[in-house]
């Protein structure tokens, strides 16, 4: 679906919640922002993490109307990255970079990733297994194994996934190498490529 098709369905899905879509104005702290539909995606920023239970039920009404496949990627504070992996309006898999038992993402889910998981939700992109399972490439923060990683140095355990990539997989901005792989074309901005379509946020109806 295109970025009109998202607009529709979010907007549906907040008068219900009791409120309406409106533009974020230039003095705005915090809004969305969805940029024009590239490649088959359609990209929606949320930038700040607040309301997280219910922008997330937002997208998986989305995925429920339009009975599609999604994602929301989210980089935690530079340091690691995640994943919740959606379809017909239902959760599909979580990823979660460094787990560790206080994880608040996901509850009590599993956040390892099943690569295998997220090739069936897009068959037409022609993903290849391998290379899915180096970008959801995961650690416990109390794993004896990475006491001593280096994470600054030339550690073989953090190359990154494929040719060209820019960070090790075990580095947070390894979501932008993710993001390639699935052919995703995004950058924040007023100048994004695509560009953006509408910044907008909520308020009571």
């Amino acid at each position: 679906m295109d970025h009109r098709q998202v607009d529709a369905a979010l907007d549906e899905f907040w008068r219900a919640e009791g409120y309406r879509l409106v533009d974020a104005g230039a003095g705005q702290g915090d809004f969305y922002t969805l940029y024009e539909e590239y490649n088959g995606w359609t990209v929606l920023d949320w930038t700040r993490g607040w309301e997280w239970d219910l922008r997330r039920r937002a997208q998986l009404h989305v995925s429920r109307v339009y009975d599609c496949p999604g994602l929301l990627a989210f980089l935690y504070d530079g340091d690691y990255w995640g994943y919740e992996l959606f379809h017909h309006g239902a959760e599909v898999d979580h990823f979660v970079q460094q787990a560790d038992a206080d994880q608040g993402f996901f509850a009590d889910r599993p956040v390892e990733g099943r690569p295998e998981l997220l090739l069936e939700q897009f068959p037409e992109l022609g993903l290849d297994l391998a290379d899915a399972r180096g970008y959801l490439t995961g650690y416990r923060v109390d794993d004896p194994a990475f006491d001593d990683f280096a994470w600054e140095d030339d550690d073989p355990r953090n190359s990154p996934v494929r040719e060209g990539d820019g960070y090790g997989r075990f580095d947070g901005g390894a979501l932008f190498d993710f993001l390639r792989f699935l052919g995703v074309k995004w950058h924040t901005g007023r100048d994004a490529d695509p560009p953006a379509w509408r910044w907008f946020t909520t308020e009571p109806s």
